[in-house]
């Protein structure tokens, strides 16, 4: 389901319905995420997803962020689409890691085959509360001599989360604290979209990290990458794995094709 202005009262109340399951979630994963502390935040999930063969390739489909696709093996692969800005990329790694790990904490398998999927939103909502801390509503009030756009681009940068995670981390704190003009502007921008070089303009004027609101385009098959390339140097009387060596080699040529094809800032 699309987050709109229209139906952003009902995602905060589904929000608190399955609060206590996601918060129970992340105590889970604080218990494995100690060997990553050194890492910010957006990294750590980066990371977890490195670790289980993450593929990042860019993908000219504005809808699509990422996804995780399970072998026959039984092994998981997270898929990050590049082509989306960065601040995305990282909300949606730790949308990819509530999935990659709620089966090893007793949860269902993940399905987004519904117009409406319950899990997906409990992976959003995940990934707002791995990225985003209380801390926001104080320092969006702190802010209070720039316009709200601008405000919002300075939580973006300092929390490292798309647009409309954090007017709806904003919405539900307001409504905590009975803020009705904060919760009136909220709607009033919330379906407001603005592209890349708009935000980078905006990003640049207020001296923010510009390269967080634009898409990296990484074409990185990671582990998997090296697998193949090791399982064809090691077995040469084996055509199988020359013939997985050669598919990759072609995939990424494909890759390097739609990434060429962009249009440059």
């Amino acid at each position: 389901m699309r987050i709109t202005s229209q139906n952003l009262d009902q995602t905060i109340a589904l929000n608190r319905e399955i609060e206590k399951e996601v918060l129970e979630h992340i105590k889970f994963m604080e218990k494995h995420l100690n060997k990553l502390r050194i890492l910010s935040p957006e990294k750590q999930a980066l990371q977890i997803l490195k670790d289980h063969n993450l593929i990042q390739i860019p993908i000219p489909d504005p809808n699509w962020g990422g996804a995780i696709y399970q072998l026959p093996n039984g092994h998981k692969v997270p898929i990050i689409n590049t082509a989306q800005p960065r601040l995305y990329q990282y909300f949606i790694c730790w949308h990819e890691v509530y999935h990659l790990t709620e089966s090893s904490n007793g949860n269902a398998t993940h399905n987004i085959s519904t117009e409406f999927d319950l899990t997906e939103r409990k992976a959003d909502y995940f990934a707002s509360q791995m990225l985003i801390s209380e801390g926001v509503f104080p320092y969006y009030h702190k802010l209070n001599s720039y316009d709200f756009t601008d405000r919002i681009a300075f939580c973006m940068d300092t929390f490292k989360a798309p647009y409309k995670a954090i007017l709806i981390q904003l919405y539900e704190l307001a409504i905590c604290s009975e803020n009705a003009p904060l919760q009136h502007k909220i709607k009033e921008f919330f379906d407001v979209k603005l592209n890349h070089s708009t935000w980078k303009d905006i990003f640049s004027r207020l001296s923010l990290d510009t390269a967080l609101v634009m898409p990296t385009h990484i074409i990185d098959f990671g582990k998997l990458k090296e697998l193949i390339f090791d399982k064809s140097e090691r077995h040469h009387d084996v055509p199988l794995y020359a013939e997985n060596k050669d598919f990759l080699l072609e995939l990424e040529k494909r890759f390097i094709a739609v990434k060429d094809a962009f249009p440059v800032g």
